[in-house]
């Protein structure tokens, strides 16, 4: 009986060309769109009567410092938002804490307080909402007893300040206030009806300080340095944010740096 013989299978290479040709286009492209930021654990001393809970701000003024260092510093914690330069702490920005979710089920968007420890719920469904479902997280500026700021806004979003830097309550016809913008820009009130108000954002008031601390110290030697520096359960997100409001106000080199508990 005649065997039947059995087929070779030749088994063809995997042509890697193509993927090949892929990576060396795109891992230039990678390189040059990513941003490198500086990590490092560092020992800074928090103001006295200080904390993630605190109640008390931080009012004392920076010292004189004779050197030409800025040695810049945002210190954030779970409530609190400090700016320090040359040895001295500038008031302290409390704030309460908002997450804006976007359900992906039935784009249902809300936005709640922050708790930690606690998972925000769909309003309707009452399911439990998903990290990747939020979509921003606000910082609204408060006083200690958690009363939130409410200050002028443009219908664009952009905090307004009068003449000294400071953001305003309220405009009159005539009043010259400025946009927070950079390099800031000159608005004469026509109409008190073009703007709003808002709940005075962290982010943005954070900015505004850091502008003033640019214009003050533009010749500082690390004038374009900043450390930002976090509590370990502060939200990267929050970072991120804190990141691009130093490089709008001209703080290009920023390095983040741990808190030490």
């Amino acid at each position: 009986m005649a065997r039947k013989k059995k087929k070779i299978m030749s088994s063809s290479d995997m042509d890697l060309k193509p993927f090949m040709n892929l990576m060396v286009v795109l891992i230039p492209m990678l390189l040059v769109s990513a941003e490198f930021a500086k990590v490092a654990v560092i020992d800074i001393k928090l103001p006295e009567a200080r904390g993630s809970q605190t109640k008390q701000a931080v009012t004392s003024q920076p010292t004189e410092d004779k050197s030409n260092k800025l040695l810049l510093t945002a210190i954030i914690t779970d409530s609190v938002v400090t700016l320090g330069a040359k040895g001295g702490f500038m008031p302290s920005l409390f704030y309460r804490e908002y997450h804006r979710y976007v359900a992906k089920d039935d784009q249902t968007e809300f936005t709640v307080e922050f708790e930690p420890g606690k998972v925000p719920k769909h309003p309707k469904t009452g399911r439990e909402m998903q990290i990747y479902e939020r979509y921003d997280i606000y910082l609204h500026t408060c006083d200690e007893n958690r009363n939130v700021y409410n200050r002028l806004y443009t219908k664009n979003g952009e905090m307004v300040t009068n003449t000294s830097g400071d953001p305003v309550e309220s405009v009159n016809v005539g009043d010259t206030v400025y946009a927070l913008t950079n390099p800031r820009r000159v608005i004469f009130v026509k109409d008190p009806s073009e703007f709003e108000s808002r709940p005075l954002s962290a982010y943005d008031e954070l900015q505004n300080r850091l502008m003033k601390v640019k214009e003050r110290y533009r010749d500082a030697e690390d004038g374009e340095d900043i450390i930002i520096a976090a509590e370990n359960q502060v939200m990267y997100d929050k970072i991120v944010q804190i990141m691009d409001k130093a490089r709008a106000a001209e703080f290009p080199n920023i390095s983040i740096a741990k808190l030490r508990g």
